[in-house]
């Protein structure tokens, strides 16, 4: 059965202005809903949730819909009462991080109910609404670009009973915006942040350590490292965008390019197999004392690494000398401890 749009609308939501608007809906837009719904299902970077419960004002008006699709009077005034949410909802959003110089992104609400396979679907989208010029006419008219980076936020809910005390979503978001799960739809996260956290870092921690810490000791310390410094450095975790900046634009040094290629795809298979999402916020106090290591250097001398480190292969390196003694040179910002080793020359 192929994918039938029962009903959909679209709103502007004007913040800043406190209004909404409404748009026709423009010749093809079906084709728009349809990408909508293939970008949210081949998109990992999705995370599920669950309602809070079915009388809160987003899934009782989506049920609301379901019932009564028959009656566009009901179905319109449905419709608005989720927009009016989202306009209240985002502006106390903007008004929360006015002073941090941020902005709520500005954009279209689209509605829209289908079934699909036998099964009803409920999609709301926040998307970049542009107007532009046609010079097949000489007008401006208005609609929404294919690029996906203008795609803000998704909605998919899957209705299969409408008598259930639960639902669940799948939610695409841009950046970290808990205005729009928690405040706009009153859902809650299937997995906890501090759950996928320390998921995440035990299941990639572990891969590495069996892939490279025996064969390739340098590959493990640099893209350990790397993991460690992005997982303390981002607002939000992207599984897929984390890789793309530990390992796979990651020029080995012992570690050959076919081990490089195993070890991406076992890495790839982890938040299936180890259930955490591919986004959430990291929370560092569940995995800072993981960060810590420490190396033996010599005898009754060891190096402690205890936190994530910028350019850290630029910091410390290993050397053998004419002898076949082996050092290590480290780069040093503390003037203490420097002038504590150091040893001039004829004196």
């Amino acid at each position: 059965m192929l994918m039938r749009i029962i009903t959909q609308a679209i709103r502007v939501i004007d913040y800043e202005n406190n209004k909404i608007s409404t748009r026709n809906i423009m010749p093809k837009f079906g084709e728009y809903i349809e990408q909508l719904i293939s970008y949210i299902n081949g998109n990992v970077s999705v995370r599920e949730y669950k309602t809070q419960s079915t009388g809160t004002e987003v899934i009782s008006s989506i049920l609301e819909i379901i019932k009564h699709q028959a009656e566009p009077e009901v179905v319109l005034q449905r419709f608005d009462i989720i927009a009016q949410r989202l306009l209240r909802k985002e502006r106390q959003a903007q008004e929360q991080v006015a002073s941090m110089d941020i902005r709520v992104q500005k954009g279209s609400l689209i509605l829209a109910l289908i079934e699909d396979e036998g099964k009803a679907l409920f999609l709301l989208a926040k998307v970049e609404h542009t107007d532009f010029f046609d010079d097949s006419d000489y007008s401006i008219k208005s609609g929404f670009s294919k690029d996906k980076k203008k795609i803000w936020k998704t909605c998919l809910f899957e209705i299969d009973d409408l008598n259930s005390v639960e639902f669940l979503a799948r939610i695409y978001s841009n950046t970290v915006a808990k205005y729009w799960w928690h405040d706009f739809l009153e859902l809650n996260e299937l997995q906890s942040d501090e759950l996928n956290t320390k998921r995440a870092f035990k299941a990639v921690e572990s891969t590495l350590g069996r892939y490279l810490k025996k064969d390739a000791p340098y590959d493990h310390m640099v893209i350990r490292n790397a993991m460690y410094l992005y997982f303390s450095s981002v607002e939000q975790f992207d599984f897929s965008e984390m890789l793309d900046k530990t390992i796979k634009n990651y020029s080995p040094n012992d570690m050959t390019a076919e081990k490089k290629e195993e070890l991406i795809q076992k890495l790839c298979d982890l938040p299936e197999k180890q259930h955490f999402d591919h986004q959430f916020k990291p929370v560092l106090s569940m995995i800072k004392p993981k960060m810590k290591k420490t190396y033996d250097v010599y005898s009754g001398i060891q190096i402690k690494v205890s936190s994530a480190v910028e350019d850290l292969s630029d910091i410390i390196e290993a050397y053998e000398a004419d002898d076949g003694k082996r050092y290590l040179k480290i780069r040093m910002d503390n003037d203490t401890t420097f002038r504590t080793f150091e040893r001039r020359e004829g004196r």
